[in-house]
């Protein structure tokens, strides 16, 4: 039996009280790491953002919450003048789909980390990396895939070059479909093609091997990512050796999803059969500065909806409800 109804879910018995399951376990494990809830109005009275639900409220125009993160950002900026360093938050968020199948109405749980500007982000970024380590045992799924990246690995060549956002948007597109040559073709003629063509070959060019971080000194960009390299090669040593037996972990260089959000470590959570991230995150240092806040962020956000799908499709990657 279907899990929902097309765009609008229905949640029945089981699905129903694995959501509440998931959402007590995922919140616990948050607040046993120090994390606060904060609950945003379900409705947005101000910068509504396009492919949200809208609707009148007399005269007055107004939509349903669309993302956690956004939302939450209002709210910290307009009512704290040092932020809270640990907040969660679970709950629905709504959002017209894309695709046929995609629901309206999403159930989610997830985090953020917030720093003072200027505080060094390696510590707040293996942390929130730890804690999604431990979402697939806190909710019965038996395997998982953790993709660890970095936008800035993209991001910072694009800008060096000065690029712009028409034509970056391109490159970033060609790297998506992890083709190179695609690159090359879309900056024929500009004068950094051959440099942004070399270095989204080496991005590409160790998947997940070994040698995957040292493909990054092939780069002609290698000595302006230098810093990035070290902050992702901290973290693989920081988390190989509390890897959960359940759990791989893969880096992936060439990242690009969100990209116009995040600025440096990105988080993905996967599960085998799985046509669709679980969970996903980031460092994104520029949201707070843009609300005139100068405070650093990183996050990630369990996508309730997917897993419960995948519970409904695939029952035989998680441990049944007792």
């Amino acid at each position: 039996m279907p899990v929902r109804t097309p765009h609008f879910p229905d949640l029945l018995f089981g699905s129903a009280a694995r959501l509440r399951r998931w959402e007590a376990a995922l919140m616990g494990l948050l607040a046993a790491q120090g994390y606060r809830e904060l609950h945003p109005s379900l409705v947005l009275r101000e910068a509504i953002p396009e492919g949200a639900l809208r609707f009148f409220d007399g005269d007055d125009l107004v939509a349903l919450r669309w993302d956690f993160t956004v939302a939450l950002a209002g709210l910290l900026a307009r009512g704290f003048a040092a932020p809270p360093d640990r907040v969660a938050y679970a709950g629905a968020v709504f959002r017209r789909p894309v695709q046929p199948w995609e629901a309206v109405e999403r159930f989610e749980v997830g985090c953020e980390r917030i720093q003072p500007e200027g505080e060094r982000s390696d510590e707040a970024d293996v942390e929130l990396a730890c804690l999604l380590m431990a979402i697939p045992g806190a909710i019965g799924l038996k395997n998982a895939i953790l993709h660890l990246g970095h936008a800035a690995l993209v991001r910072r060549p694009l800008e060096a070059e000065g690029l712009s956002r028409g034509l970056a948007d391109e490159v970033v597109a060609a790297l998506s479909r992890r083709a190179p040559h695609r690159v090359r073709e879309v900056l024929k003629g500009h004068p950094a093609a051959a440099r942004l063509t070399a270095h989204a070959e080496a991005l590409l060019s160790e998947l997940d091997g070994p040698g995957t971080l040292d493909a990054l000194g092939a780069s002609p960009y290698a000595h302006l990512l230098e810093g990035e390299r070290e902050h992702m090669d901290r973290a693989l040593k920081a988390l190989l050796p509390i890897l959960p037996a359940n759990l791989e972990l893969r880096v992936d260089l060439a990242d690009v999803a969100g990209l116009g959000f995040y600025t440096g470590p990105t988080l993905r959570l996967w599960a085998p059969g799985a046509q669709q991230e679980l969970a996903a995150g980031g460092r994104y240092d520029r949201l707070f500065p843009d609300l005139g806040r100068p405070w650093q962020a990183a996050g990630f956000c369990v996508r309730l909806s997917r897993l419960l799908d995948l519970a409904e499709t695939r029952p035989d990657l998680f441990e049944p409800l007792p």
